[in-house]
């Protein structure tokens, strides 16, 4: 898979003409599979290169930098799952200024045919773009006639109960602690990634040694303890564990944290990535009256991540 980084005023990147998806993609969820789904037939059908054009920073970033985190994957997992799904090319175009200013007219010509060389372009049927996101799908397939490029609009995808598969409706989901709807919805395990920090060292004390990761650029889900599988980025072993999300009220608090101990794990990870993958919510975060009350209570809490786990497997 090939990854063009494209910014307003950068020209020709070389590709032949592409059939591409068009969207942020957060989650790569199951409406995300559905639309690149159709954009891979259509593009072996036609016997072009099969891409997606996506956005970075994410629009809500660029609008809002200083909001809550709201990511549900980084673009690492991001592009990693695209590729699982088939793509080839991922174009990714800077979302600032300059192309907030660009009109439908120009965003339509000027980027996706010419500058990206798109020919055939999906997208969910709700997509909006240019100024003010003042361009529907139906205007850029008429700007679209007169530069050689196709548009197809995808149809929502919807769950059992009629409801639109969204990137925000599974963060409500995470954020209730609902892993099993939000898994559902993503068709994958949610995941929260961060870089292994040097914490105080009280888990080593209460004999649960954890890897702590700051959660400053993906969402934060539901404070509370986790079953989780977890994984060194770059490293495809993967170890069993739990993981507690929250404030720590018992000892500290500094900041929001996710802490998690590994199963039959002794491994010096600092300053690595770290991918956790939550496999099922067990309890909210509480605070308890002591540290003896706390490493009680982490022991159980292991020893229902382990039956969660292993019911998970059979």
């Amino acid at each position: 898979m090939e990854v063009f980084y494209w910014s307003v005023g950068d020209g020709m990147r070389g590709t032949p003409p592409l059939c591409c998806a068009i969207g942020n993609f957060d989650g790569v969820h199951g409406g995300h599979h559905r639309l690149l789904a159709a954009t891979r037939y259509a593009a072996e059908a036609a016997g072009m290169p099969f891409g997606v054009v996506t956005f970075s920073p994410h629009p809500r970033l660029f609008f809002t930098p200083d909001a809550p985190a709201f990511l549900l994957t980084d673009n690492v997992i991001k592009y990693r799952k695209l590729e699982a799904l088939g793509v080839q090319y991922i174009l990714e175009v800077t979302f600032d200024d300059a192309l907030r200013q660009l009109s439908p007219e120009a965003f339509t010509r000027d980027v996706l045919a010419s500058s990206l060389n798109v020919g055939h372009l999906f997208a969910g049927s709700d997509f909006c773009f240019g100024k003010g996101r003042s361009g529907s799908l139906t205007d850029m397939a008429e700007i679209g006639k007169s530069c050689q490029l196709e548009v197809t609009a995808i149809p929502l995808h919807t769950d059992d109960e009629n409801q639109v598969v969204s990137s925000s409706q599974i963060r409500e989901a995470l954020r209730a602690g609902d892993v099993k709807t939000a898994a559902s919805m993503l068709g994958d395990d949610p995941i929260i990634s961060g870089v292994v920090a040097m914490g105080d060292q009280r888990g080593r004390l209460l004999s649960f040694p954890t890897a702590n990761i700051v959660l400053d650029n993906v969402l934060q889900p539901a404070f509370g303890v986790y079953a989780i599988t977890a994984s060194v980025r770059g490293d495809e072993t993967v170890y069993q564990g739990v993981c507690n999300v929250g404030r720590r009220p018992t000892v500290n608090d500094r900041g929001i944290l996710a802490e998690a101990h590994l199963f039959d794990f002794d491994q010096d990870i600092y300053g690595e990535m770290l991918d956790i993958r939550l496999k099922g919510f067990l309890r909210p975060e509480q605070k308890f009256d002591g540290l003896d009350a706390l490493k009680a209570q982490i022991a159980q809490d292991a020893d229902a991540a382990r039956l969660l786990l292993a019911s998970a497997d059979r």
